[in-house]
């Protein structure tokens, strides 16, 4: 026996492959034995199969044959080992990944590695993009993972393990029998998608045509069996195309003719469930936003936890006394057409009408329905309802809104994949937030809360938060004020360019609060003009909010909040250690310092003829959509 084999058939190991495939929470196999089965007797159990497989009296019990819709529609075939063979499968990847995974190439970077994301593959477009190569070999191989010719796998296999019994076992997965229904088939080519090892044979067989790319020089960026290769010329994209289709013809593979084409960053083009077209990168959806899916309306009280109201006493109180400038009506005029010019003369582009690509959130709000995982799908299901399916790697972050029932598989997968879970009240009251262990970050921390404790740095940082802020805001104040000649609506913008400009006169953040406190309510005092009296709307009021436009803020201001603080926790930092906003228990304040400048970016657009204002969506007579 070789050593890879015992590591792989030690018991230590074949402890490690029972929690993967815990973990992972798959069904049973053909016979009928769950997980939670298997781990009722576990050590038992694991020394039976240690034994075997040593003995080479192991043999696999058939794969189990189903279907698996999927997003984009279609189904996918699923060959199912059962979780002895599970167990065994994993041990083997575990092992012999980190034998194989440096013989990878870079451009298989991002598919089915650990540590690498679709993420990284669109930076990777995204920067090849950027240096001229901007057309695009967009391919996809005629059903990869059942048309792979095993022997020539298992050939390219042996080159790097050293060990029969290990190649007799992979031979011995690779044509189980496979069971669907009364029907029994073993297969001759391919390898079964639900087998732990078949990613990794995968990857291992496209090797060779990622060596063929790179000998010949060009940017190929390949997850799993999905690929685009980047060019900078049509006739140079002509002949990566001829040799991947020569190589894969040397592989016994093909292309699929109906989705493999040439094409160039200007007529756009999907991958990995992105859209490219010219500079834009956006997260393509698969279908239309459902109720369970995505937020369907407004409701009250959905602001992230507030600070304490002012008091008369406050020193922040004194600081916004007077530290607005009111101008007289012809000031404010010459004041307005000039910073108008600035503008113009700066070319400043338009609001985007879009939306951050690279944080993708599932919104659950339906009362009563519950969250599931499947595989690498989470379910999301309610009495009398179809479900809705939506791919893991497709969610960065979970809301919660109210009674919605979360299983412990979605919870313990979204525990280890570090997707964090929010959970608030049906109305949008914050109550906690799930999240995995793994994201502390001690040694980050200790530097956070230093430089957090630096007085110099801390004035500096809210200096830029609250100038980021005001700037918005005026930016926003100059193009609604294009469509009126309302001089309290024109003023409004030069008043609070004034505030800017005394940013940098300010010594202490209790005044750099009070510029802010002011700016924010001049910039609210002229939101009743602009809406019209229809919408109720006489100030800026949180809890609860008395209209539909302060519904809408609170409502909008809530999801830019967790967004934030999902980035944060993904970037290791403590949400709840503020630099501006003061530290107050129970209030990740953090979040609330990065997510002030783009409070007034938030707009929404009036179906009146009237300017368009800060949310997000139409507003229209009988309500407000997203």
């Amino acid at each position: 026996m070789s050593a890879l084999f015992d590591r792989m058939t030690a018991m230590t190991t074949l402890l490690r492959a029972f929690d993967r495939v815990e973990e992972n929470h798959g069904g049973p196999g053909v016979d009928g034995e769950t997980v939670e089965d298997f781990g009722t007797r576990l050590e038992s159990r694991l020394l039976a199969l240690r034994q075997a497989l040593r003995s080479e009296s192991y043999r696999p019990a058939p794969l189990l044959h189903t279907r698996m819709a999927k997003a984009e529609g279609g189904t996918r075939i699923l060959r199912i080992p059962c979780v002895r063979d599970r167990v065994a499968q994993t041990a083997a990847a575990l092992v012999l990944t980190p034998v194989l995974d440096p013989e990878f190439e870079d451009v298989s970077y991002y598919g089915y590695r650990y540590g690498r994301s679709v993420d990284q593959a669109v930076r990777r477009i995204m920067q090849l993009r950027d240096r001229g190569f901007r057309w695009v070999v967009d391919a996809d191989i005629q059903r990869y993972f059942d048309e792979i010719p095993q022997d020539k796998l298992l050939e390219r296999l042996a080159r790097h393990v050293d060990g029969e019994a290990v190649l007799a076992l992979i031979r011995l997965w690779l044509t189980a029998e496979v069971r669907d229904g009364a029907r029994t088939y073993r297969m001759t080519k391919g390898v079964p998608q639900g087998s732990p090892l078949s990613p990794f044979l995968a990857n291992l067989y496209l090797d060779r045509l990622d060596e063929a790319h790179l000998r010949a020089g060009h940017k190929l960026v390949r997850f799993a069996d999905d690929f685009v290769i980047l060019c900078k010329t049509r006739p140079e994209a002509e002949r990566a195309l001829d040799l991947a289709e020569a190589e894969l013809r040397k592989m016994q593979l093909a292309l699929n003719p109906a989705k493999t084409r040439i094409t160039h960053f200007d007529h756009g083009f999907k991958y990995l469930g992105t859209i490219f077209l010219r500079s834009l990168v956006m997260r393509a959806r698969y279908r239309e936003p459902d109720p369970l899916w995505a937020p369907a309306s407004a409701s009250a009280e959905s602001e992230a936890p507030a600070a304490p109201a002012l008091t008369e006493h406050t020193s922040l109180a004194e600081a916004m006394r007077g530290a607005l400038e009111r101008l007289p009506e012809d000031r404010a005029r010459e004041r307005w057409e000039a910073l108008r010019e600035r503008e113009a003369e700066a070319d400043l582009p338009p609001p985007a009408a879009g939306h951050d690509p690279l944080l993708r959130t599932l919104y659950i709000m339906e009362q009563g329905a519950e969250l599931g995982k499947e595989y690498e799908r989470f379910i999301v299901r309610k009495r009398d309802t179809a479900p809705i399916e939506v791919p893991a790697i497709k969610v960065d972050q979970i809301l919660i809104f109210g009674n919605v029932h979360i299983t412990t598989p979605a919870m313990q997968f979204c525990l280890i994949e570090e997707i964090p879970i929010f959970l608030l009240s049906s109305r949008g009251q914050y109550y906690g937030v799930v999240e995995s262990a793994k994201s502390d970050q001690g040694t980050l921390h200790a530097r956070q809360f230093a430089r957090t404790a630096d007085p110099v740095f801390a004035l500096g940082f809210s200096r830029g938060v609250v100038r980021g802020k005001l700037g918005n805001a005026r930016t926003l104040l100059l193009r609604l004020g294009r469509r009126t000649e309302d001089p309290d609506i024109q003023a409004a913008a030069p008043e609070i360019e004034g505030l800017i400009g005394r940013i940098a006169e300010v010594g202490t953040l209790d005044e750099l609060r009070g510029l802010e406190g002011a700016a924010a309510a001049r910039y609210f005092s002229v939101w009743p003009k602009l809406l019209g009296p229809e919408w109720g709307f006489t100030a800026r009021r949180r809890q609860p909010p008395p209209d539909p436009v302060n519904s809408l803020l609170s409502f909008g201001y809530t999801l830019l909040f967790y967004n934030v603080y999902a980035m944060l926790r993904a970037r290791g930092l403590h949400p709840h250690v503020g630099i501006y906003h003061a530290l107050r228990a129970g209030h990740p304040a953090l979040c609330s310092d990065l997510m002030e400048e783009f409070r007034p970016p938030f707009r929404l657009v009036g179906a009146h003829g009237r300017a368009p204002l800060p949310s997000g969506g139409w507003l229209r007579q009988r309500g407000a959509t997203e």
